[in-house]
């Protein structure tokens, strides 16, 4: 019998008849719907649970990156117990099991021991830490088989650990020890202190005499001769004594006394020999603030140490 549209150009359907081009048109134009469809139900169910990924060394030895929004999925061996590693500062607060008789769970500091007891050992488990960086929480979906060739890692779901790693807290970790190690090398590079102020007169012993004085507002700079020895050198205080004051040597500026405070008079000895050092632009006796520093953002910090009992 012959189609009642075979005028049109036919395309073979299953009962041999012509189909319509219209129709196959139309119904062309669901076909990357449902294909698109078809897609996303794959992918949801793709990533719908996490499994852990073998490490480089063992393959029995698995790593996953930590994602509170995954549902992460553990296979476990008949016999073979597994350990569940979280980060190095977390401590376990709580273990929830659907089925308690399923699993054999031990927790300890930051490790959780499991292992299958049950023939049908399939399950949820969730886990609730705590650390100095925040709480966390983990969903597992458990299931077990038994191992068909021991302890070997074959087939490859045999897990003796799964560790969590954590990629926003290590790219945060890499981050402040660039910082710090920027940091450092600020301190340890020659910081060249600003002049400014220059105003100093002496009398005295002219032996005792330095090649250069000034301060940066802060510390007061004295450099002598690379042949003179180092005087010591004391403050004059409002009551007219002398008291010795704090000072370093840095090896950045060679035969220079860094007197870390602003004095109106200082007193160079050495012996019998004596200088007085005049700050003709002192306007009143401070300390030098030790919160400040000569370094951009950075601030000092002075640390009081504990005499020993």
């Amino acid at each position: 019998m012959q189609c009642f549209s075979c005028s049109i150009p036919r395309r073979t359907r299953e009962n041999g008849c012509p189909v319509p081009f219209a129709v196959l048109k139309n119904i062309s134009r669901w076909i990357p719907i449902f294909m698109g469809m078809t897609a996303m139900c794959i992918c949801t169910e793709a990533f719908a649970l996490e499994t852990p990924h073998s490490g480089h060394f063992d393959r029995r030895v698995k790593h996953i990156n930590y994602n509170p929004q995954q549902v992460v999925k553990l296979v476990g061996h008949y016999g073979f117990s597994t350990d569940i590693e979280f980060g190095q500062h977390e401590t376990i607060t709580q273990v929830a099991m659907g089925d308690t008789d399923a699993w054999a769970i031990t927790p300890v500091a930051n490790h959780i021991f499991i292992k299958p007891k049950a023939q049908k050992a399939v399950t949820n488990m969730t886990v609730l830490t705590d650390s100095n960086k925040g709480s966390h929480v983990y969903n597992f979906e458990l299931s077990a088989h038994w191992s068909q060739h021991g302890a070997h890692p074959r087939p490859n779901d045999m897990m003796f650990q799964v560790q969590f790693l954590y990629p926003l807290q290590l790219k945060d970790s890499q981050r402040k020890k660039q910082q710090r190690h920027q940091l450092s090398q600020r301190l340890y590079s020659v910081q060249a202190p600003k002049v400014a102020n220059q105003n100093y007169f002496y009398k005295g012993d002219a032996e005792l005499l330095p090649v250069s004085v000034f301060d940066d507002g802060r510390f007061t700079y004295i450099t002598f001769n690379g042949k003179q020895d180092f005087p010591a050198v004391y403050t004059v205080g409002s009551d007219d004594k002398e008291s010795l004051v704090n000072s370093n040597i840095n090896p950045a500026f060679p035969y220079t006394i860094i007197v870390q405070r602003i004095a109106k008079q200082l007193v160079f000895r050495q012996g019998n020999k004596v200088l007085c050092l005049f700050n003709r632009s002192f306007g009143s006796e401070q300390a030098a603030d030790y919160s400040t520093s000569n370094i951009s953002k950075v601030k000092r910090q002075l640390k009081v140490l504990k005499a020993d009992k």
